[in-house]
């Protein structure tokens, strides 16, 4: 129940994994984003929740890979609470790319920013963070969010170091809240994150938005549901949606003042800026 989450703080909290994936739509959907043409960096496991909850992954990789006849990498993104199951870490082995989160060095910190289950401490987060990086064939990245006022003092940063230098990831990247979180918090500094990132690693990366290239092809493309599908999965700005969809602004902003006038999203403001959510 991270402090960060675009989805908003959800009543109870579970370890139990369970079953359920829609093999079928898995197919159809995948199928079809590769033979539309664009360029695909990898192709990631993450969504609404934290993937590892889900079982089979390893199936579902499988699968991923069958569709694509392996020519795009597997990534999964995952909060790293269940990497201390051994079962989960053995599924994930199939994987090419994992990005675990790792937002905390110190327990107080840990509860505070992460607000996990009762059951899941740092010491098990930091304990299946270690077996990973031993038992992992591919490369990991790991993710810290910083949070002002919550994980990003110099203390902090300097703890966040030992723990890096054990882990040995192949990169760090340092995330900040951009999105519009549920609760009130704020982005560090900019010079508060270049001291962090000098006190962790000089070669850690702040985190920025790529760029796509915009679509050519507009009529061929179901807009509406593009937009509706992308602010599924989190709030955005126009800016967002045009670089991330590969649309221009004009484009955007008119096909989401039809979807506001139709009450299928709303506007909300976070830190001056303009944000799209679905009612």
């Amino acid at each position: 129940d991270c402090v960060y989450c675009q989805l908003g703080s959800k009543p109870g909290l579970r370890l139990r994994r369970f079953s359920g994936l829609d093999f079928n739509k898995l197919k159809s959907q995948l199928s079809k984003a590769v033979k539309s043409g664009k360029k695909i960096d990898y192709i990631t496991i993450s969504g609404s929740g934290e993937p590892t909850l889900v079982k089979g992954l390893k199936k579902i990789i499988a699968e991923i890979k069958k569709i694509s006849n392996e020519r795009y990498p597997v990534c999964v993104i995952t909060n790293s609470s269940l990497l201390y199951l051994k079962s989960v870490r053995k599924e994930l082995m199939a994987a090419d790319l994992i990005i675990p989160s790792l937002d905390a060095a110190s327990e107080k910190t840990f509860c505070k920013i992460n607000r996990p289950h009762k059951s899941i401490s740092l010491h098990k987060v930091i304990e299946g963070l270690m077996k990973l990086s031993k038992e992992f064939k591919g490369a990991i990245w790991l993710e810290i969010m910083l949070v002002k006022g919550y994980n990003d003092s110099l203390s902090e940063a300097k703890k966040f170091k030992k723990i890096i230098s054990k882990l040995k990831p192949d990169k760090v990247q340092l995330n900040l809240p951009i999105r519009p979180p549920a609760e009130n918090i704020n982005i560090p500094d900019k010079t508060r994150v270049e001291e962090i990132k000098k006190i962790i690693s000089e070669s850690a990366e702040v985190v920025v938005d790529n760029r796509r290239k915009q679509i050519s092809d507009k009529s061929a493309i179901d807009l509406e549901g593009l937009l509706l599908n992308f602010l599924k999965v989190r709030p955005a700005t126009v800016d967002d949606l045009e670089s991330s969809l590969g649309l221009n602004a004009e484009t955007v902003s008119k096909e989401l003042k039809t979807l506001k006038r139709n009450k299928q999203i709303k506007e909300i403001k976070r830190n001056k800026k303009k944000y799209f959510v679905i009612r």
